[in-house]
């Protein structure tokens, strides 16, 4: 055998960490059934590694660990045949060995079967033996090379077994870190939550008086000084769009931290009451309901905002060459309500449909119709529900959000 061979060989035979290690009760039985198979009154298992002959357990006779040089087993085991020699004294390459001489046994019958891995790594061998000329059957001969290949597979169940404990071991640490990261998260988003809306509620009466001073001042200098009123005008402006951003702010805020209460609710009514919140925005757009709309069991304030934001969406963001036209659906699918709201407007792009739902993302943030909010305050709240909300395109052309939400109770 090559010097590689014989470190792969080596490296499969620690690979088992069964050296200077007990062998446990179905070891020793194997071994002692073997010498019962054979008729002999000694039986052993043998593991040969760099320099020595390890006896793992032995039946009969004492066991001891031997130089490599004097085994019997060593001198053939990796030929991966059984050796079977009913006189060894008989045989040149066993005739002068320590174990035959009656340095270290008066061995006559011999017979060993190599352990070797599916990988064809030879650990050593099954032997049993004899002070005394002895015969086998085939019968026998076969047993024993049975026996052997239980061996085998009690190495590789307690290698698997251990291996089984490191990765059950790891599994329970990373779970452990998981469940640290996933408290820290919650932690987090607990404290963004709350920060958002302290935030956002501070923000915004400042803004309310600065708005105020600035009409003030435009109703003095409007009609003296067309530049100053400019840049009042622009002033004036800016500071509605911080405060609709500060309002979207405080909807996701409120979308994630406030209490959950789901209850029956009538989603034909909620749609209506979003409607009427949109009244400005339905005007000159079609917006159809179906009068059989189902009663879901949800919390109507976070649907009803969720409704608002995708029927304000989809009135929003319209083609200028047709009337906007706006769908409102809802179908049972499975154990969960299906409801959808379909636009014929300007659509969303399909690389952008599932970044759409993360917080700030606009699909043309040129355009500066909107902060980026709405639609993952939107996913917040069908989050809650244990729901899931998707975005399509609408056949002819404009988008579809659907979401689903279970027909049973779903805690926050």
């Amino acid at each position: 055998m090559t010097a590689a061979h014989e470190q792969r060989r080596l490296a499969a035979l620690h690979e088992y960490e069964l050296l200077d290690t007990p062998a446990g009760d179905e070891l020793e039985a194997v071994v002692r059934v073997a010498a019962v198979v054979a008729g002999v009154p000694n039986a052993t298992l043998n593991l040969i590694d760099e320099n020595r002959q390890c006896q793992l357990t032995t039946h009969g006779f004492e066991g001891a660990d031997t130089k490599r040089s004097d085994s019997m087993c060593a001198v053939r085991f990796e030929s991966g045949e059984v050796t079977y020699l009913p006189d060894a004294g008989l045989d040149l390459a066993f005739t002068f060995n320590p174990w035959v001489t009656g340095l270290l046994g008066k061995v006559r019958f011999y017979f060993s079967a190599p352990l070797v891995t599916p990988q064809g790594y030879a650990l050593g061998s099954l032997c049993v033996f004899h002070t005394e000329r002895h015969e086998l059957t085939a019968e026998q001969i076969d047993r024993l090379k049975d026996l052997a290949e239980v061996i085998l597979a009690l190495f590789e169940r307690r290698r698997q077994a251990r291996v089984n404990a490191v990765l059950a071991a790891e599994v329970r640490e990373q779970h452990d870190q998981l469940e640290v990261a996933v408290a820290e998260l919650r932690r987090s988003n607990h404290e963004l939550e709350q920060f958002a809306g302290v935030v956002s509620h501070d923000l915004a009466a400042p803004l309310t008086v600065v708005n105020g001073y600035l009409e003030l001042i435009e109703e003095r200098v409007a009609r003296n000084d067309p530049e100053s009123a400019r840049w009042i005008g622009a002033s004036t402006r800016a500071v509605g769009r911080m405060q609709r951003l500060i309002t979207s702010l405080l909807s996701y805020a409120r979308a994630g931290h406030a209490p959950f209460r789901p209850e029956p609710a009538k989603l034909g009514e909620l749609v209506e009451q979003a409607l009427t919140d949109l009244r400005g925005d339905v005007k000159g757009a079609t917006v159809t309901v179906p009068p059989d709309l189902p009663v879901i069991e949800a919390d109507p304030t976070l649907i009803r905002q969720l409704l608002q934001n995708l029927l304000g969406n989809a009135l929003k963001y319209r083609r200028a060459d047709r009337p906007a036209r706006v769908e409102v659906a809802a179908r049972r699918d499975g154990e969960r309500w299906r409801i959808s709201v379909a636009d014929n407007g300007i659509g969303i792009p399909k690389a952008q449909r599932d970044r759409v739902f993360e917080m700030f993302t606009q699909v043309d943030p040129a355009a500066g119709q909107g902060h980026g909010v709405g639609l993952s305050t939107c996913h917040r709240i069908v989050e809650r529900h244990g729901g899931h909300i998707v975005a399509a395109e609408t056949p002819g052309g404009g988008t579809t959000v659907s979401f689903t939400l279970p027909i049973e109770k779903s805690p926050s």
